[in-house]
């Protein structure tokens, strides 16, 4: 058997052979000789030796024995923490925890133990995983490509029926043409038949007037010349007839508009849309019995929905001028607060309603959208611009400046959405590139609060006491009104697309697909002319202010 594996005692006195054995403890080989004697020896008897095949199949399982901060071999571990420790690690880590076992112990029947099946476990769902991953991938690849022929067909029979319809107006109108031009010569025709006669029967009289002339009487001449002028004057007469109405045909031609306007106005024969949804793949845990993972429907989700009262308390501005617009819920459970009329600061306040700083703006902000626990992003309605800071260091990353106010702001996957009065919905990425605007009836007047998810948009119509629901790229999907609606102001959304909406002296959750709403809090509960509400859900927390300053923090059950 040959191996590139040496014997380690032997070399250790400078002697080659090849090793026979591998010890898994003292992580050496060893040859035949010294395997007997590693074998013989008390302190080593016990150690676990594999054939160097085996070995090799090991080889390149990393498995660390030693401990990285000492460098020193793994003896002992902590059940505490459940890790394998040094005698070093020991008494500066680990003197206080009770449960510090030596690690053979802690290691013996690890091939028999729970842990390895339910790791081995794991890795065959952790498979099983990726393989329906990887197939879904695979047919939305398909699909993707199916779709991008189904596109270029529909473009191609589209552009076969353009050619067709064009060419069928084409051959009617030269039909008609043809029988225009017909019908105008067959007009002139007749008029030159009627002229061409007359002309000749004129001739004629002028031969017969020469000729009685030379060789006619007197009485001849005297009687012919009467008779003549008689037929000349008739003949005069019914030419300037005919001459005085005649008609000139102009064959020219009028395009109609709409072709005119192909030419000049359509500039594109359509546009490639791209929808891009978000989706979640079915991730199986190991060890975990599926049937008992229980998915709350959407509908019902909305049904159930119920708040429990956290906190209450006054937000107190130095200027006690409380106009209260913006609202948010830190992952920490802080509370962000905006106050137009108030400084020129965010107000943070904890849970309990416990005023705790004041984070310095440029300017004083209208509404602001939390991007993580360190950012979020503001704007400011009279210096018309947008920034997003750093909350802990109040550092600005990025200044975007507008030609109008902004009002209303978003966050959602790494893209911010503003409200700009007379332009829209303008969405923009983390480097403050413009990459959309969506104008139409975002761009009317009362619209001022905006919220996201995934993949939608909802902002609310003060003026019209609407509630628009648009796609990412803003196609409608649905839009509520209700007499209970009446001029809506903050709104902000579930994970199950619910939607949050604080109107009047009330706030009412509508259903996803705006079929449906219930009112969960009145003027009995406190509230007077809310703005803003703002949904945590991760912490599943509702932070709702009114515009004078009283603030209400809800549990959402």
């Amino acid at each position: 058997m040959s191996s590139n594996i040496l014997c380690g005692p032997c070399s250790h006195v400078n002697t080659h052979k090849n090793a026979h054995k591998w010890c898994n403890n003292c992580e050496e080989g060893f040859c035949a000789d010294c395997e007997k004697v590693h074998r013989s020896m008390k302190v080593t008897r016990d150690h676990t030796l594999i054939s160097i095949d085996d070995y090799r199949k090991l080889e390149n399982v990393p498995v660390s024995l030693k401990c990285d901060t000492h460098g020193k071999k793994f003896d002992l571990y902590c059940k505490a923490h459940d890790v394998a420790i040094c005698v070093a690690c020991f008494p500066s880590l680990h003197k206080h925890c009770s449960d510090v076992i030596s690690l053979d112990k802690a290691a013996q029947n690890a091939k028999r133990s729970t842990a390895l099946d339910d790791l081995e476990d794991s890795i065959k769902v952790l498979l099983e995983n990726l393989k329906d991953c990887i197939n879904n991938r695979n047919v939305a690849m398909e699909n993707l490509e199916k779709e991008e022929q189904s596109v270029r067909k529909s473009v191609s029979e589209m552009r076969a029926n353009v050619n067709k319809h064009l060419d069928e107006l084409e051959n009617k109108m030269l039909d008609d043409l043809s029988k225009r031009y017909v019908n105008c010569k067959s007009k002139y025709g007749e008029v030159q038949k009627y002229l061409n006669k007359t002309e000749k029967e004129i001739k004629l009289l002028q031969g017969q007037t020469s000729q009685m002339k030379v060789v006619g009487s007197d009485l001849q001449v005297f009687l012919r010349t009467r008779q003549v002028n008689k037929l000349i004057h008739n003949e005069v007469q019914s030419a300037k007839s005919v001459t005085s109405t005649l008609q000139d045909y102009k064959i020219g031609v009028e395009i109609h508009q709409g072709i005119t306007s192909l030419l000049e106005k359509v500039d594109n024969f359509g546009k490639v849309k791209v929808e891009e949804n978000t989706i979640s793949l079915p991730f199986k845990d190991a060890k975990v019995d599926q049937a008992q993972i229980v998915h709350t429907p959407i509908g019902r989700s909305f049904t159930r929905t119920r708040l429990q009262l956290r906190q209450k308390f006054k937000i107190k501005d130095n200027y006690n001028i409380m106009n209260v617009r913006g609202c948010g819920v830190l992952p920490n459970s802080h509370l962000l607060i905006a106050n137009p009329n108030g400084n020129k600061a965010i107000m943070e306040y904890s849970d309990d309603g416990t005023h705790i700083r004041d984070i310095p703006v440029s300017d004083t902000p209208y509404d602001l959208a939390i991007i993580d626990s360190d950012r979020m992003a503001v704007t400011y309605d009279k210096k018309a611009y947008m920034e997003i800071l750093n909350i802990n260091n109040k550092t600005v990353h990025l200044k975007v400046t507008f030609h109008r106010n902004c009002w209303g702001i978003s966050y959602q996957n790494r893209r911010i959405y503003i409200l700009v009065v007379k332009e829209g919905i303008v969405e923009m990425d983390m480097s403050g590139e413009r990459l959309r605007t969506i104008g139409g009836k975002f761009a009317r007047c009362g619209i001022f609060h905006i919220t996201t998810t995934n993949e939608r948009i909802y902002c609310t119509n003060f003026i019209d006491n609407l509630v628009h629901c648009c796609s990412m790229t803003g196609e409608d999907i649905w839009t509520f009104t209700d007499q209970s609606l009446v001029n809506p102001r903050g709104i902000s959304a579930d994970s199950d697309k619910n939607v949050f909406v604080v109107n009047s002296n009330n706030l009412m959750v509508i259903q996803h697909d705006g079929k449906g709403s219930k009112t969960l809090l009145s003027k009995f509960d406190g509230l007077d002319v809310p703005v803003p509400v703002h949904y945590n859900g991760d912490k599943k927390l509702l932070f709702v202010c009114n515009v004078k300053g009283n603030a209400f923090l809800y549990s959402v059950i």
